[in-house]
């Protein structure tokens, strides 16, 4: 059978999901086809133009919310011109299956999907029913999903060609790898609250890869692709300095010797792990504080962190000579503006190489989303777009004023952690003063850019 995937956009990372199922359909025999809706950016051909040439038998859709509306037009479109079978997975589909109804896809994927997409072949192929197959949608019911994957390093390398060479990710210098599935915590603001919970009794949640499996995967894609910089997506790349960083370390430094960036907790950094990453080849580390505040961190995120010293652990990283990128969250349910001014000056004083920040958005399905409306800090129809990270606060609890002091704080605050003192103060006295306008987000934009590009991850063109 022939197999088009489709994804929203690429963004500056490879859409992993996809890549592991196409892995899993050519496995089984079937040829797989990529595309994006945002044809003018990264795809050769729109979804259209290839539904016609292609004639799929599958089109497989991996979508989030920003992408959805667009992809349910397209598959409208895409029917009329060739008659096939629509799947969609992806956030848009775990996150919000009640929207099933109105999407006019046949199917929906909820879930991790590799095994579950194998057995949806080998049933379309055979031409059975599907109805009944764990993890799915179908007009016919809502399947529970199955457990979870024990061992992942089963599953086949991800089909990094599928979107490398068919898009201009291949030449790009940062390629992303995970070593790992799922996250040892359940902040109420994240992902991982809702997939924990649509998980529970059905397996461990938290798997790691081997690693000499994940340094044979890095191995493929360097022999076939442009690689001088590697990003490790996970959401904790380590805990401690174990067994399996130990080996990490050793194998990756001679076999692979590329400079990388991945995520750590604050309260799991220690001159263990720090040594061992940097002798690996650590070039900088992605950190979230979310708030200055204990009460918001641990009452209200749950974000809950052994009691450290945020400033000594960011100096502490920064004396192995490893940049470092820090998340804030603004406007958190119950913060005050003072608990969000007081992350420039976290910033400041922990020498922090990029100070990230992002509109506390609380996303459908969480328990913070939850609490929101309880508390009528949302409406019970809003269905955390995320594309409000980067604008006012959407709850209902802060006034206009401290909403854009606030947003000023994202557009604003990543420069003023690093000016000299002078230049701070007129910086700061102009977020507290002025509203948000344009030069703000173009200031923001440049400094985004060139702090990543130049200090977290060292890409180049």
């Amino acid at each position: 059978m022939k197999i088009l995937f489709v994804t929203h956009d690429l963004s500056f990372a490879d859409h992993i999901a996809i890549s592991y199922l196409s892995a899993v359909a050519k496995q089984s025999g079937h040829l797989t086809y990529f595309c994006t809706l945002e044809k003018e950016v990264f795809s050769p051909k729109d979804l259209l133009t290839q539904v016609k040439e292609i004639k799929p038998d599958i089109v497989a859709y991996s979508i989030n919310i920003v992408g959805f509306h667009r992809a349910v037009e397209l598959n409208k479109k895409a029917k009329l011109i060739h008659n096939f079978i629509s799947i969609l997975g992806g956030p848009q589909a775990t996150f919000s299956p009640d929207t099933f109804s109105e999407s006019g896809m046949d199917v929906y994927a909820v879930g991790e999907g590799e095994w579950v997409f194998k057995d949806f072949l080998k049933r379309v192929e055979a031409g059975e029913s599907y109805d009944d197959l764990e993890n799915l949608i179908t007009p016919n019911g809502v399947n529970q999903v199955r457990n979870l994957i024990a061992d992942i390093d089963e599953i086949p390398f991800p089909d990094r060609d599928l979107t490398l060479s068919n898009s201009y990710l291949g030449q790009v210098s940062k390629k992303t790898f995970y070593t790992t599935r799922g996250c040892p915590f359940s902040c109420t603001y994240c992902a991982n609250n809702y997939l924990r919970k649509l998980y529970r009794g059905k397996g461990r949640y938290v798997r790691r890869f081997g690693v000499e499996r994940i340094l044979r995967e890095i191995e493929l894609v360097k022999s076939k692709y442009r690689m001088d910089f590697i990003k490790f997506g996970d959401d904790v790349f380590v805990m401690r300095a174990d067994d399996w960083l130990e080996e990490f370390t050793e194998k990756y430094a001679a076999r692979i010797g590329v400079p990388f960036n991945c995520f750590l907790r604050i309260d799991a950094i220690d001159d263990n792990v720090l040594q061992l990453l940097k002798r690996a080849g650590c070039f900088s580390v992605h950190l979230s504080v979310d708030s200055t505040s204990r009460h918001v961190r641990e009452k209200v995120l749950q974000r809950k962190m052994r009691s450290e010293n945020i400033t000594e652990k960011l100096k502490l990283v920064n004396s192995y000579g490893i940049n470092t990128w820090v998340n804030y969250m603004l406007a958190a349910p119950e913060s005050t503006l003072q608990d969000d001014l007081n992350t420039i000056e976290m910033s400041r004083k922990g020498n922090v190489t990029y100070a990230s920040y992002s509109v506390t958005v609380p996303m459908k399905g969480t328990d913070l989303h939850k609490y929101c409306i309880d508390q009528g800090y949302i409406d019970p129809g809003y269905d955390g777009d995320l594309s409000g990270v980067m604008e006012k606060s959407v709850l209902k609890c802060f006034s206009e004023k401290e909403k854009e002091i606030r947003l000023n704080i994202y557009l604003l605050g990543p420069i003023l952690a690093r000016l000299p003192h002078f230049l701070y103060m007129i910086g700061m006295f102009l977020l507290m003063h002025t509203r948000p306008n344009r030069l703000y987000r173009a200031i923001r934009d440049r400094y985004y850019k060139y702090s990543i590009e130049n200090k977290i991850f060292s890409v180049s063109d």
